[in-house]
């Protein structure tokens, strides 16, 4: 039977923690070098030795630089597309320094297996030269087998037959580990063939020399907790997606037991005390939540949690020191009438503080700001007088009260 079958990687359904660079940096020199490739071609030739990596004559440097050279259009395209799928969510979890670092460990394991299987099995093709990134991006798949086996590839495909007037083309979710077996068994299956006789147009020896070498630096690291970790909260996420909340809240308790330091544990495991009606454990997981944010100094993630807690719960509040930072960021960011509410919230819920008074003269302050709530600051002033009559920011207030009745 005649027939087409033709498929590429779409995206991973896991989210990345943190901005990368790394991947995107790659990215450019691998797509710059290509265009000086075409442009300056005698740089090139004239250091092949340097650049190329030969079985046969194999120098240092090209086992690192070749990783930056490619055949064609084609060749660089479809790694890249590779790269920028696996790239990211793997970098977002290890960091940029150790993605370079493993990135380019992982291509110069690649050569060695390459060389070593061209000398032993195919000595004719010992001077032919191997390039591209394959073998280092074989080496984040297998990174990413032990880091991100609980993920999922989202994979486009077109089966075409000619000969039955057939065409369906589509998209399919299947698990990141079976989608690198596949492909290890693929790439294994044409190095068989090349030992039999067949050509040796494809260098999967450093293909299966990347993957080996990016598992191994996985286990040596000790990335399999983490996953088993992040495993309970991707699979809490899936089971909300399908709006099961019990289970989901589930998955996430033994999250936030085994990881009680990360944020996103402790905000996913809150929204589902809220869907299921428990708003108490709910407020004090979106606590949890702002607190590790606020320690970690995303205030704007603190803001966005606050949000989201104070839809459920309207007198939801932060620990003292926590809401005071809080209303001052929004103060600062000129978010008049968010930092009000959160000063009042502060002086509502911790009235006893020392810092009570001075929240109440603040949130009196920026509602006094804001056109036609003349009269709000008059009760706000009146009120600081009324609770706290002996501090320094109730004669403040009386100084106002006065200005705005001669006003």
């Amino acid at each position: 039977m005649f027939y087409f079958f033709y498929y590429f990687p779409l995206g991973l359904d896991v989210r990345t923690p943190r901005r990368v660079w790394a991947t995107w940096m790659v990215m450019a020199a691998c797509a710059g070098v290509f265009v000086l490739q075409r442009t300056q071609p005698m740089f090139f030739w004239v250091n092949q030795n340097a650049l190329v990596f030969l079985p046969s004559a194999p120098s240092p440097s090209s086992l690192v630089l070749n990783a930056y050279l490619h055949g064609g259009w084609l060749h660089l395209i479809s790694n890249m597309i590779t790269l920028a799928v696996f790239g990211p969510a793997l970098e977002g979890r290890i960091g940029a320094g150790r993605f370079l670092l493993l990135y380019h460990l992982c291509n110069v394991f690649a050569n060695l297996v390459q060389g070593a299987l061209v000398l032993l099995a195919l000595p004719a093709y010992a001077g032919a030269g191997v390039v591209g990134a394959s073998g280092a991006i074989a080496g984040i798949l297998g990174l990413c087998a032990v880091r991100l086996d609980f993920a999922r590839l989202r994979l486009g495909y077109w089966a075409f037959l000619p000969l039955q007037a057939f065409t369906r083309c589509g998209m399919a979710n299947i698990p990141v580990l079976a989608a690198i077996f596949l492909w290890f068994v693929l790439q294994a299956g044409m190095a068989l063939m090349q030992i039999q006789g067949a050509g040796a147009g494809v260098a999967v020896g450093s293909h299966l020399g990347g993957l080996a070498a990016g598992v191994a630096f996985g286990l040596l690291w000790g990335w399999r907790r983490a996953a088993r970790c992040e495993a309970l909260l991707q699979r809490g996420r899936r089971y909300l997606d399908r709006a099961l909340w019990y289970p989901a809240q589930g998955e996430f308790i033994e999250y936030v037991r085994r990881m009680p330091h990360d944020s996103d544990g402790h905000l996913e495991l809150a929204r589902t005390y809220r869907l299921t009606g428990r708003n108490g454990l709910a407020d004090d997981h979106y606590r949890a939540a702002c607190n590790l944010l606020s320690a970690a100094g995303r205030l704007d993630r603190v803001e966005e949690v606050y949000v989201e807690a104070e839809k459920g719960s309207p007198m939801f509040a932060l620990a003292p020191a926590r809401q005071l930072q809080l209303a001052q960021a929004q103060e600062r960011s000129l978010r008049i009438a968010a930092a009000e509410q959160s000063y009042l919230r502060y002086a509502h819920h911790h009235a006893q503080t020392h810092a009570a008074p001075l929240a109440l003269y603040r949130a009196a302050r920026l509602s006094g700001q804001r056109p036609g709530h003349a009269c709000h600051a008059q009760t706000l002033y009146q009120r600081l007088v009324d609770e706290y009559p002996l501090t320094a920011e109730a004669g403040l207030a009386r100084n106002e009260l006065q200005l705005l009745a001669a006003a």
